[in-house]
């Protein structure tokens, strides 16, 4: 396909290569920057998603670390990397040796060796093991405790609760899951005594084995001088009785070949989409309602908080705001922690809104979940909206998941069910963000097991979480030059766009009802200011331009209403692909997950005869959304697409053309 017959929204990005290595029959990624052992994989199959080393403060917070190489031996079957690490942040000073090898026979194996340089609290410090939840979602698994007991199961296949010292898989000496009959991975652990949790609670895309359990107190004091080791190994089973695939491993300048075709399946309906109402406090100018409104806006999400002393001026103004933008209201009702609220009195003022209430989410401050006490409540003040009251969660899925397990939370009773989501509760980077797309649909699945049928709500989605639901603390002040822990730089580029798109085929394909995404307008939202970014070195924007995350959504504005359409496509975790329409509206909306050029290759969608391509200069961009929109005609209905490094591209008919 020629570049102008299509959108493409991308440009490549730089970003630090991984090392493909190989120990006998194990294909594995390693990141030199930051020590991780990335996608092991035999015969094609992922085996561990990860192993990694973590230093978590009292609050659960990662403080990153420095890696310094110091040695870097590897052959055509084997390697051995040796590396230090120092990790450093506020009055934690923390510094370890690793060491990564594997050998010919299919054996991995990770050493921590560490000391503390400092005294200070720390909730854990140590070896982390990702196992993929595609691959181990329900597959056979076996344990060692460290008592010696041998215990035989499975993997969970929907989401486990987290519920301490009620785990699965608990005090493990060894672990082994079925990779396919007959191939056993086996992982053992020294140093310390090691648990697994389904860490698709908090949307990470995997199963985390990690040491130190919960059930032990933290924070805990660590000494100056105290030394911590660990280690974990990984080896193989079965395999040599396996006919080896043949797996193609595409070099560093050869862009791998994904081929997108119509799919067979259920076609779902696509939910409605809302943005939060902007925290940061400008006003919105009528420029942004303008470009606001030609996104299609669902509702706009606000969150009263009753204990607040302006939560009235809050309402007003995000009720006139969404009938600006032609969208309802979605509403976040949080009492105060323990004050008694006078209802007849905020009964009265929400009885005369400017727009309507699409739902009503009821939340109380320092409560994990809605319990039945803050569901009737928020019942009795909403009454006179006439909108369906829900029962969730405002911080992870992790908490509804555990509190309806534990019988705390209303959702029997509630209308609709709803949590929110983020990427980065534990790890920051950018394969990471991107991998955990896929836990998504995990959380709606799970959900619809406990929810008896009752529309499911995922509000808000974010890039970073908006605040620590765990944390143990006082939340250490904001240095000053720093972005707030809410704020990802990231949001202004292509990555988030990749991302944003990933995140709606995955809840879109799951069947979830309606979705709140960011904020509409400043650094987490979905245009800049006019003003500019507060801190343009942080965070590098062009003042009143929209970000590329905006055309994601103005592309979804025009199939707006309609359904989900299955597609095929050969690696769905490097490629999200999006197929809708809307009565006679129809798109194909592409997003290149990788740091590395994708080529495309589209069969099989006659009808969508129509491209569309974004002008992607940062010129255009600032002087809105409808500059550099182009249209030109297909080739056919077989075409090959170059996909830059987070690149978007959109296919559609005629009625669905964007612009």
């Amino acid at each position: 396909m020629r570049e102008s017959n299509l959108i493409l929204y991308g440009r490549r990005e730089e970003t630090p290569e991984a090392e493909r290595m190989r120990a006998g029959p194990l294909r594995l990624l390693y990141e030199s920057t930051q020590g991780w052992v990335r996608r092991v994989r035999w015969n094609g199959l992922e085996v561990l998603r990860g192993i990694y080393a973590a230093v978590r403060d009292r609050d659960w917070e990662t403080v990153p670390g420095i890696v310094t190489e110091t040695r870097h031996e590897m052959g055509e079957e084997a390697f051995q990397v040796e590396f230090e690490c120092r990790h450093q942040r506020r009055e934690i000073d923390f510094t370890w040796r690793g060491t990564v090898s594997g050998s010919e026979d299919g054996r991995l194996s990770y050493v921590f060796d560490g000391v503390a340089r400092s005294t200070f609290l720390r909730n854990r410090i140590g070896l982390c093991v990702l196992h993929p939840v595609r691959e181990c979602a329900g597959a056979r698994a076996r344990q060692i405790r460290v008592d010696g007991r041998r215990v035989e199961g499975c993997f969970p296949d929907l989401i486990e609760p987290q519920i301490i010292g009620q785990g699965t898989f608990r005090e493990l000496r060894a672990m082994s899951h079925e990779v396919e009959p007959g191939v056993w991975a086996t992982v053992t652990f020294e140093g310390d005594i090691f648990e697994t949790e389904d860490q698709r609670n908090w949307t990470d895309a995997s199963l985390k084995t990690y040491s130190t359990p919960l059930s032990l107190p933290f924070p805990v004091e660590i000494k100056a001088g105290t030394r911590i080791r660990q280690v974990v190994s990984l080896h193989l089973e079965g395999w040599e009785a396996k006919p080896a695939r043949r797996v193609v491993e595409p070099g560093p300048r050869v862009p791998r070949v994904v081929k997108v075709e119509p799919g067979a399946g259920a076609v779902m309906r696509l939910p409605t989409v809302g943005l939060g109402a902007a925290s940061h406090g400008v006003p919105t100018s009528e420029h942004q309602i303008s470009r606001l409104r030609r996104l299609g806006v669902a509702h706009l999400r606000v969150d009263l908080r009753l204990s607040a002393s302006d939560w009235v001026g809050q309402w007003e103004r995000a009720a006139q705001e969404a009938s600006q933008i032609g969208g309802g209201l979605e509403l976040a009702v949080h009492l105060p922690r323990e004050s008694c609220v006078d209802a007849s009195g905020v009964s009265a003022i929400l009885a005369t809104p400017r727009t309507r209430v699409a739902r009503v989410l009821a939340l109380r401050e320092g409560e994990a979940a809605t319990s039945a006490t803050t569901l009737d409540m928020v019942r009795r003040i909403v009454d006179g909206l006439h909108a369906p009251v829900g029962a969730g969660s405002d911080a992870n899925f992790c908490e509804l998941n555990r509190e309806r397990a534990l019988g705390r939370c209303a959702v029997d009773r509630a209308d609709f069910v709803f949590w929110s989501i983020n990427p980065q509760v534990h790890v920051h980077d950018d394969a990471s963000v991107m991998e955990n797309l896929e836990a998504q649909s995990a959380t709606v699945r799970t959900a619809r097991s406990f929810s008896d049928g009752k529309p499911m709500v995922v509000t808000p989605v974010t890039l970073r979480r908006r605040f620590n639901a765990v944390s143990t603390g006082v939340a250490s002040p904001e240095l000053p030059g720093e972005l707030p822990p809410q704020v990802d730089p990231r949001q202004a580029g292509l990555f988030a766009a990749a991302w944003t798109l990933g995140s709606l085929v995955e809840l879109g394909g799951a069947g979830v009802d309606a979705v709140t995404y960011f904020e509409t307008t400043g650094w987490r939202g979905v245009m800049e200011l006019a003003s500019g970014s507060p801190l343009p070195n942080r965070f590098p924007s062009t003042p009143g331009a929209v970000f590329p995350l905006y055309h994601v959504f103005e592309a979804m504005s025009s199939v707006g209403g309609g359904e989900v359409l299955p597609v095929t496509c050969t690696e769905a975790r490097t490629l999200a692909v999006l197929s809708a329409r809307c009565h006679s509206k129809r798109i194909l909306l592409m997003a290149n997950l990788e740091p590395e050029m994708l080529e495309v290759e589209v069969v099989g969608f006659p009808d969508l005869d129509f491209g569309w391509m974004y002008n992607l200069d940062i010129l255009s961009a600032a002087r809105g959304p409808a500059a550099g929109w182009a249209r030109a005609a297909r080739r056919g209905e077989k075409d090959r697409i170059q996909v830059p490094s987070f690149g978007l591209v959109l296919l559609s008919n005629r009625e669905g053309v964007v612009g």
